[in-house]
């Protein structure tokens, strides 16, 4: 079992260390740029930097006023770690690569610099596959969920390709099931849950599933009291912010759910996310819920998100560790369905600009930087529009059975 392990471990740690190293994507940016703000003092009112700024100044030229979109976590917990280990790339280079990106393509420090920024990433990464392990007892499933975590392809992508943090919310996710099923500690586990929405606001649909594993209904209130009192305190400092209001607080992103809609009226509709996510919280209050069964209703409720929201590419890995749960408690037997989602994912990147796919090994091969769509370099002209629907509805259907099966 533990060289087994050990195996495994080392070979996704060197094929995380390579990917890492010669991808970029210029979602990792803001982060990195964050550090060199925060630095020179600017804390409560971080987000109001760029919109104070004057018109000419040269970090406009690059950026806009809305660059700083996320809760605040992510950009001091970042950017405080970049300051923490990107000291040792060359100065003019850093600079450089939140400024004029294109001239540090060929500079192998650009490589230890894509490298250094991932690096925080690792331990979020590599504790979700002993968390995921701990949950089961059998030795044949702890290895097969370490294994399938540790060479997860979304998570590959989504980590170390394109730099983006969703690994640390997804973590928070997986250390709830752990407290709750392995610890019983459910005080702990509604404060990490509150915790990951101040990275990504997905956790707050958890809070319901959560709660309604306690039978008494005071205490499923101070679960979801818990939860968002974690969520607001890392907010509050920046409440005050006019930039934190207009960019982070009401970002496109968070209201992305509620555009799925069926018009009742000229001017009233049922908002489809909102209408589910209501039936579903009203299923788990009558249908009483084992705290074994947790992670299904957490599945329940992502799956819900998806189906009804244009997704970013990165937002997928926040299903990995149910689809990861479901593969080895199955054993193996929704592989078919798991394979079909992939490759509807795989069809989706390449509708995105190409700077989420062949662009990515920019870092390595100069030509590939700010290259056109995949499907224009390849001389076909596919209706996008029509061509997504079609991938989204295959995806909803196969999600459409996982709920049918778990709800």
């Amino acid at each position: 079992m533990k060289r087994f392990i050990t195996t495994i471990l080392a070979i996704g740690l060197i094929l995380r260390l390579i990917l890492s190293s010669i991808t970029y994507h210029s979602d990792i940016v803001p982060f990195d740029f964050a550090a060199k703000i925060i630095k020179n003092g600017n804390i409560t009112n971080f987000y109001d930097y760029l919109w104070n700024l004057p018109e000419d100044h040269p970090y406009l030229k690059v950026y806009p006023r809305n660059l700083f979109n996320y809760p605040p976590l992510p950009y001091f917990f970042l950017g405080g770690a970049s300051l923490l280990t990107t000291w040792i790339v060359d100065q003019t280079v850093h600079d450089n690569f939140v400024l004029n990106f294109s001239s540090t393509l060929g500079n192998p420090q650009l490589n230890l610099l894509l490298l250094l920024l991932k690096l925080p990433y690792f331990f979020f990464d590599i504790a979700i596959a002993y968390l995921l392990m701990g949950i089961f007892k059998e030795e044949k499933q702890k290895k097969w969920v370490f294994a399938l975590w540790m060479f997860n392809p979304v998570n590959l992508y989504a980590t170390y390709m394109i730099g983006q943090f969703d690994i640390i919310p997804t973590f928070l996710t997986v250390a709830v099931l752990y407290l709750a099923v392995k610890k019983n500690n459910f005080t702990l586990a509604a404060v990490l849950l509150g915790l990951g929405a101040g990275f990504k606001i997905f956790p707050l649909l958890f809070m319901v599933p959560l709660a309604f594993v306690k039978p008494n209904l005071l205490d499923r209130i101070k679960l979801l009291l818990t939860s968002v009192i974690t969520y607001v305190l890392f907010a509050y400092p920046f409440l005050w912010s006019k930039g934190f209001r207009m960019t982070a607080a009401l970002a496109n992103q968070t209201t992305k759910s509620f555009y799925a809609n069926v018009p009742v009226s000229g001017g009233e509709s049922i908002i489809l996310f909102l209408a589910a996510v209501i039936f579903f919280y009203i299923l788990f209050f009558y249908k009483k819920t084992l705290v074994e069964d947790l992670w299904k209703r957490f599945f329940v409720m992502i799956l819900v998100f998806f189906i009804f929201t244009h997704f970013h590419p990165q937002w997928f890995l926040w299903t990995m560790p149910f689809f990861v749960i479901d593969l080895v408690k199955t054993k193996l037997k929704h592989w078919p369905l798991f394979v079909m989602l992939l490759i509807t994912f795989i069809g989706m990147i390449t509708f995105f600009d190409s700077g989420l796919s062949i662009g990515l090994f920019s870092a390595i091969n100069p030509t590939l930087y700010n290259l056109p769509p995949v499907w224009q370099l390849l001389g076909l002209n596919l209706d996008i529009n029509v061509s997504r629907s079609i991938l989204q509805t295959i995806f909803t259907g196969i999600s459409a059975y996982y709920i049918y099966e778990y709800a």
